[in-house]
């Protein structure tokens, strides 16, 4: 129960148990309750009409255009490629003989199945013997990894797309996922060169160029569709809602609402 009435303000009692104000006979409870409930419907229209233009740009992000839609299909297209093998290591050692795609999964696969060893690692980075070949190998691991982190995160980044910044982000992401992978690419190139070069009877490494090619091609795509979307001037389209940002008493539709109900009023008096 209100502690006093909202139509005459008359101090309600705690013997006033009833609904009813005892003074003018109005229901405290539902007294007004019909513009409170436009108040608070006029504030969830209003806050729906602040978040509607983002929702529309991340929309648009996604499915506005023929060209987005390809654009999201590309952006995980670096991801898949980098799937593809990058090239095959092999070596023999007494009683033991193994052949391995190097890829991404390989790479995780090993990492996680071995854990990270710092000082192997140390010992393998200072030998005179095959320190410059794990040296390029670990540079293109780090690149390998940078290039799949940069793709993930370019790829969540599309639905801002049709932000001020958006096209501007897209292609600089794409830009450094090439460099990601063009350093990767020619490390392994020269770890696989130094190896063969230093113990070509224990070990022998091929590069295989496919998985970079498919890569820089992808890449190269996203960047045409970037540079497409620009040249056309594509605009997204927003639902209006101005009219929500205004008043309820201010809107258009309201002030028409009640002249319309003004006239059908004022109709029975005039005939």
């Amino acid at each position: 129960m209100a502690a006093t009435c909202p139509k005459c303000n008359y101090k309600l009692k705690i013997t006033d148990w009833r609904p009813e104000c005892p003074k003018c006979g109005v229901n405290v409870v539902y007294y007004g309750i019909e513009e409170r409930l436009r108040k608070e419907a006029d504030a969830a229209e209003l806050q729906y009409a602040k978040r509607k233009p983002r929702f529309d740009r991340l929309k648009f992000s996604l499915i506005g255009h023929p060209l987005c839609i390809v654009r999201l299909a590309l952006g995980l297209l670096p991801i898949v490629a980098l799937l593809l093998p990058m090239g095959k290591l092999e070596y023999v050692l007494p009683f033991s003989a193994r052949s391995v795609n190097v890829n991404l999964v390989s790479v995780i696969s090993f990492f996680s199945n071995n854990g990270l060893d710092t000082d192997a690692l140390s010992a393998l980075f200072g030998s005179e013997l095959l320190g410059k070949a794990f040296v390029c190998f670990a540079v293109a691991l780090v690149a390998m990894l940078l290039m799949a982190v940069f793709a993930l995160v370019g790829f969540f980044l599309l639905t801002l797309s049709a932000a001020p910044r958006g096209l501007k982000r897209n292609i600089a992401f794409a830009v450094l996922g090439m460099v990601f992978a063009t350093v990767s690419f020619v490390a392994f190139v020269l770890m696989v060169k130094e190896l063969n070069a230093v113990i070509p009877d224990i070990f022998s490494g091929t590069a295989l160029p496919f998985a970079y090619i498919a890569v820089m091609c992808v890449y190269i795509a996203i960047i045409a569709v970037n540079v497409i979307y620009k040249k056309k001037n594509i605009q997204v389209k927003y639902t209006d809602v101005s009219e929500l940002l205004l008043p309820y008493d201010e809107r258009p539709s309201t002030i028409e609402k009640k002249k319309a109900a003004a006239s059908v009023q004022a109709a029975p008096a005039n005939a």
